[in-house]
């Protein structure tokens, strides 16, 4: 395309020939056009990279494909960030789609208020799933102000008054303010790190009340696929990375240490959960030696112990 892109949409794309035409169409027909999409296929093994294809001649010049080996979403987006052009970047997940003024109504705010962030929410909808999954994936953020001008209030109101929504597909941010960010290769649950770090280093936020993001509810993705001791390894090393970088940057607030131990506590559950209750000894004391930055003699109890930790539970619930 000529010229420099005003927006990158960076859109991760790995076996979603089911849904990956109604994705592009979505920012095929957006309202404001000066954009540039980044389509990452992450090793596809299925009809995806033919339908990226057939669609390259409909953007005109905007659709920019890369291929590489299955490495999965972490890196699949970074590659995206090594490739933009774009003042401003939109991660889009291919499975999903968004609303025709998405990118227009972003910009307009980024560049009337000279904003470093712009967030706002999302519609959930259930396509081959029971409707009563959408009960537990609320993305109203329902925060007490339109604008922030400090990333860590902005983030403590979201853990406090409101809703804290990682999902990366959730806002658009100014890269020149976060060229280094990157998401953690290799893990599940990758948008904690990478929206927490966002929202702390911004100056100038814009919240949003448009639901703009429309994600789908399906069988097989990472929302709906039963846990594995890798959810777990994605939390665990999510607190630990988090916590280090937060602290080089003097950052480490409480409520960002008590999110960071909130994370650990996680993948703890989900470690416990299935290997539903027999942790070898071993592996014990290895989450007390790696993690003992987030272990207080309440968390040493329930690891080595679970089953007198559960009855403790118990016996102060009916004591309260």
């Amino acid at each position: 395309m000529k010229g420099t892109p005003k927006v990158s949409v960076i859109l991760p794309v790995y076996n979603v020939e089911l849904y990956l035409a109604e994705c592009l169409d979505s920012v095929l027909t957006q309202s404001f056009q000066d954009f540039e999409l980044i389509a990452v296929n992450d090793g596809s093994i299925d009809n995806s990279i033919n339908i990226l294809l057939e669609y390259e001649e409909r953007f005109a010049g905007k659709l920019k494909i890369v291929e590489q080996k299955n490495q999965g979403l972490s890196a699949a987006r970074n590659t995206g960030l090594e490739n933009v052009a774009g003042q401003f970047i939109y991660f889009l997940d291919s499975d999903d789609w968004i609303l025709p003024n998405t990118l227009e109504t972003c910009v307009n705010a980024f560049e009337k208020n000279n904003a470093d962030l712009v967030i706002f929410n999302a519609k959930a909808f259930c396509d081959g799933m029971p409707e009563d999954l959408l009960l537990r994936l609320d993305y109203t953020r329902n925060l007490p102000h339109q604008s922030y001008t400090n990333g860590h209030d902005l983030f403590e109101d979201s853990k406090g008054v409101g809703n804290y929504i990682v999902q990366s597909c959730c806002y658009m941010y100014r890269f020149s303010a976060q060229m280094n960010l990157r998401f953690i290769h290799g893990i599940l649950h990758e948008d904690n790190y990478f929206t927490t770090m966002l929202f702390v280093n911004s100056s100038k936020i814009q919240v949003l009340a448009e639901r703009f993001f429309q994600r789908r509810i399906r069988q097989n993705s990472i929302t709906t696929s039963a846990l594995s001791i890798k959810h777990a390894i994605g939390y665990y090393k999510t607190a630990l990375v988090l916590r280090e970088h937060l602290l080089s940057q003097s950052a480490y607030s409480k409520e960002l240490s008590k999110y960071c131990n909130y994370l650990f506590q996680r993948g703890l559950k989900i470690e416990q959960e299935v290997s539903q209750g027999n942790i070898k000894l071993s592996r014990k004391w290895a989450l007390i030696t790696n993690f003992k930055a987030f272990i207080n003699y309440k968390l040493f109890i329930r690891i080595l112990f679970p089953t007198a930790h559960k009855l403790l539970v118990n016996l102060r619930k009916k004591n309260n």
